[in-house]
């Protein structure tokens, strides 16, 4: 830690905490581990560098003056539209998340997107709650005439937030992966390589497809946070869909890179020394700063 300046220390710090209190949100639980790790990394290198006698009691009481505080964990959520809509959604998000850990992903999927029925055939339409999602920029999307137009006007109450529908989509992900376990192990045994798949693999792309195509695909610069596109990027590996995985993966870490589970999703699918090296010049500034310090960091 000596060789990074103490701003550039304390920011670190700060999204550190950031990053386990919103993969924690997420359910994204190897992630938030990763960070809150090499947090606790941080403050126990800046504990042996201050004070070399951590076995007495009393030693620190009366420093508390000249010892730096740690930083203040820094808001979750900057964007105000956003941020509205978490709060109106916190009693459902929280009956959300219980059902999660209790690992009842459907109950859980089924919170903020009630149309998605497990196992049942695919719909025709997209759920009311994702088509009711307005575009952010004039000119990005058909306009809407007739009867179309007017559900669209009666359904924009119930635009759900990006974290809401992150929760909701992961969760009908896993549903599908572990009914893809169970029906394999039914039908061969444990033993035997998967023949079924994920069925739910469809209409999660569907609905990430009409939410990205609303807001300018991948050249969208705007409000998005990047957990969405890491959760694209998963359904498009699990698809064999391996080019636009990476590029959608890439898009996640240089939107938030302290999600960890993106860059192992990302790690997964490069092959070679040349795509390392292609993969380091899309990476954006902030993604390569925040690498530069970690490395520096020796954690």
């Amino acid at each position: 830690m000596a060789n990074v300046p103490a701003d550039q220390q304390r920011q670190l710090q700060a999204q550190l905490q950031q990053a386990v209190v919103a993969c924690s949100e997420r359910c994204l639980y190897q992630s938030a581990k990763w960070a809150a790790e090499l947090l606790n990394s941080l403050h126990q290198s800046a504990d042996n560098e201050t004070d070399g006698s951590d076995t007495e009691i009393d030693s620190t009481i009366d420093e508390d003056e000249s010892v730096q505080k740690p930083p203040a964990l820094p808001g979750l959520q900057t964007d105000p539209e956003e941020a509205r809509l978490e709060s109106r959604e916190l009693p459902r998000y929280l009956m959300a998340k219980s059902f999660f850990d209790c690992r009842e992903f459907d109950r859980c999927a089924a919170v903020f997107l009630p149309n998605f029925v497990p196992q049942g055939p695919l719909a025709k339409e997209l759920p009311t709650l994702v088509k009711a999602w307005p575009p952010l920029g004039k000119g990005k999307a058909k306009v809407a005439t007739g009867s179309e137009n007017s559900n669209t006007k009666k359904s924009s109450k119930t635009r759900l937030s990006q974290k809401a529908l992150f929760l909701s989509l992961y969760a009908k992900y896993l549903a599908g992966e572990k009914r893809e376990d169970e029906e394999s192990e039914m039908i061969l045994g444990p033993a035997d390589g998967p023949v079924t798949s994920n069925k739910e693999l469809s209409r999660i792309t569907r609905v990430l497809e009409e939410y990205f195509s609303a807001r300018a695909g991948l050249e969208n610069v705007g409000a998005s946070h990047g957990w969405l596109e890491y959760l694209y990027g998963i359904v498009l590996s699990k698809g064999k869909n391996d080019s636009m995985a990476k590029t959608w993966l890439l898009k996640s870490v240089n939107l938030y890179p302290w999600n960890w589970g993106a860059w192992l999703e990302l790690a997964a699918l490069i092959g070679s020394v040349e795509e390392v090296s292609k993969t380091a010049l899309t990476l954006s500034t902030r993604s390569v700063r925040s690498t530069e310090w970690l490395t520096t960091c020796r954690i």
